[in-house]
């Protein structure tokens, strides 16, 4: 038996519902550590490639994962020196922003990439084509960088690429939402009809009938000068057709399709509001749904919330809302209605004045189930989100949503009939700084996250982090893993329906824990440490806590029982004045979804020899830091 001395104290551990399950350490991940901080980076990926674009300051870095290999190489986009000069002149108190910080990278074909800066105020973009390593400035069609990237690099700018046609929102003094760069009309929003926008992201909705697909973009809207009675801030989005190439006569350079909407986040009754969007995202539906968009949202208390929104329905709500204050009767067609490219610039004159002057719709647009899915503790915000579609071993769908935060770790989420669970809390990062950057990659099952740091590629199925046994793996309710009972291991789910390995065991249903064998009441004799105390002293037992949404308990020889308090990763049993100590066997078990797990056992044997030894600093932080390390193995 082993003998160990406990003199032990720690910090609390915030329990709560919606907080992760498990709390995973640090793994060494794969990526590129920044030489410096880049503080307004981006990230680009393709789907089912090895390379990650990101963008940095006078850079563009190219990243290069493989299975057995990690490179990368840089390709410098300097600052033009005219507008260098141009720019120090104008700022000599902010030197820094006389740079090209690299905003935009989207793909506008199959062989080319369009990548622009801020050029020192002077926006600029370059192509570079496959294969290539030296950027061009064209590609025989004219292109405008200052209609594409932000002149500072602290503005907010979002880009989308859409069969060769790009799209770009800029948060600039005035605001505009515009098509940028491509074959068809460059056509933008009117000043109006969007006020001072933080423009957050951007997102195709696919259809069928490509004639009647729409482009959407989310934004803060920003009344600087609201009362104390208003709001300062209004989450919203905003659409247009994309076959939409502006008037003939009448918004001849402007959308023919725009309409808005208010976006809430919130619950009526608990009268709690979530009012500033931080990020967004769509994931497609299937022949049964247009999908959905998950958002996350920030109030002025610092606390954040997620929230679901039915694509279906937003598509409804433009579809059948009044206009704000539009009062005249409507003939024709309805303002904002997808048609056929051939008709969109001859819609009669009625129609577009109704666009022109209230683009608004009346409806609101709420969130499933009127509420947020949950709200996060203020411990912690939310930065970025992205979603995965995830096929268990049976062949069903689950949703899966990745959120950062700003404490650089990833909220992994099963997000299932309507009602989420955070499943685990990944730290991705050699050195923490809040998430600032995500690409999702299903297609080879792996997630890119950055930050001002570091590019990290990470498993979307990191299973053998659950754990070595068949109860902790099927209690992770991951969709992406199940339990080996051949190789006894926790193993990653083949996607896509094709997995023929019959022997792993999956289970998502919290209410269904009989797919595991049964495991032993009792750890073993050789498992049960030896304490050996003054009956006097002061001690403390701890007992590793390894799911945040398990309740522990302490017994001392099977039927004497002792509370814990749950800190730093420990539910420790202390014995003091109050708690005297005894001898025996003490077990702490953990009960979680009706399932018994004895984690540790302690024999405590008294003895008269004055007291216990006094243990050094470094010791305690040792057995503080092994006690830490049994949580997440």
């Amino acid at each position: 038996m082993e003998t160990l001395f406990f003199l032990l104290s720690a910090l609390p551990l915030v329990c709560g519902q919606k907080i992760p399950r498990l709390k995973l350490l640090q793994a060494d991940y794969p990526g590129l550590t920044f030489e410096r901080a880049e503080n307004h980076s981006v990230l680009f990926h393709d789907e089912g490639c090895t390379k990650a674009y990101i963008g940095g300051r006078g850079v563009l870095y190219v990243l290069t994962i493989s299975d057995h290999h990690v490179s990368h190489n840089k390709i410098l986009l300097n600052v033009d020196e005219k507008a260098l000069k141009t720019c120090k002149l104008r700022y000599p108190a902010a030197q820094d922003d006389c740079d090209n910080y690299i905003r935009v990278i989207q793909r506008i074909n199959s062989t080319n990439l369009i990548i622009c800066g801020t050029n020192a105020e002077s926006p600029k973009c370059w192509f570079l084509t496959k294969g290539s390593k030296e950027p061009q400035s064209n590609l025989g069609q004219p292109v405008s960088g200052d209609r594409i990237a932000p002149a500072l690099p602290s503005q907010p700018a979002v880009t989308l690429a859409v069969e060769g046609e790009l799209y770009s929102a800029l948060s600039q003094d005035r605001s505009v939402f515009q098509r940028s760069f491509g074959q068809k009309k460059l056509v933008k929003t009117e000043e109006k009809w969007l006020g001072r926008a933080e423009f957050i992201g951007m997102a195709l909705l696919p259809e069928k009938d490509k004639s009647i697909e729409e482009i959407y973009v989310f934004y803060n809207e920003v009344n600087r000068t609201a009362e104390l009675d208003k709001e300062p801030i209004k989450a919203r989005l905003g659409r247009v057709c994309k076959v939409d190439e502006g008037g003939k006569n009448f918004l001849v350079d402007f959308w023919t399709t725009f309409l808005k909407a208010r976006l809430i986040c919130g619950s009526p009754s608990d009268f709690q509001y979530f009012n500033k969007l931080e990020d967004a995202f769509v994931l497609a539906g299937d022949s049964e749904s247009r999908g959905t968009m998950f958002g996350v949202f920030s109030n002025i208390w610092g606390s954040t919330a997620v929230c679901a929104y039915s694509m279906d329905r937003i598509k409804q709500a433009f579809a059948t809302s009044k206009l704000k204050g539009f009062q005249s009767p409507m003939t024709g067609s309805r303002p904002g209605k997808c048609v056929p490219q051939v008709t969109t610039n001859t819609l009669p004159k009625n129609v577009l004045s109704a666009i022109k002057e209230h683009p608004e719709i009346e409806d609101n647009i709420y969130p499933e189930g009127n509420r947020p899915l949950y709200v996060l503790p203020p411990d912690q915000t939310y930065t970025r989100i992205i979603a995965d579609h995830v096929w268990d071993f049976s062949n069903n769908p689950h949703t899966v949503l990745f959120l950062g935060t700003d404490k650089g770790k990833i909220h992994k989420v099963l997000y299932s009939n309507g009602q989420a669970s955070i499943l685990a809390e990944l730290s991705p990062f050699l050195k923490a700084a809040p998430v600032s950057t995500m690409a999702l990659d299903s297609s080879t099952g792996y997630l890119y996250v950055g930050s001002t740091l570091q590019v990290i590629r990470m498993p979307l199925a990191d299973c053998e982090q659950y754990g070595e046994t068949c109860r902790k793996c099927v209690l992770a309710r991951d969709p992406y893993c199940g339990w080996d009972s051949t190789n006894k291991r926790c193993s990653a789910i083949s996607q896509g329906g094709n997995d023929t390995n019959s022997n792993l065991l999956q289970s998502l249903d919290p209410q269904n824990v009989t797919v595991c064998e049964k495991a032993a009441a009792r750890l073993s004799q050789e498992n049960v440490k030896m304490v050996s105390v003054d009956r006097a002293g002061y001690i403390y037992l701890p007992c590793p806590v390894r799911s945040q949404h398990a309740s522990y308990t302490w017994w001392r020889d099977g039927s004497k029982k002792y509370p814990c308090v749950v800190e730093g990763g420990s539910c420790t049993l202390r014995f003091n004045k109050d708690t005297p100590v005894h001898d025996g066997i003490f077990r702490c078990s953990a009960t979680e979804e009706g399932v018994e797990e004895e984690i540790t056992a302690y024999k405590v044997v008294m003895h008269s020899s004055g007291g216990i030894p006094r243990l050094s600093l470094p010791t305690i932080a040792a057995i503080f830091l092994l006690a830490i390390t049994f949580v997440c193995m």
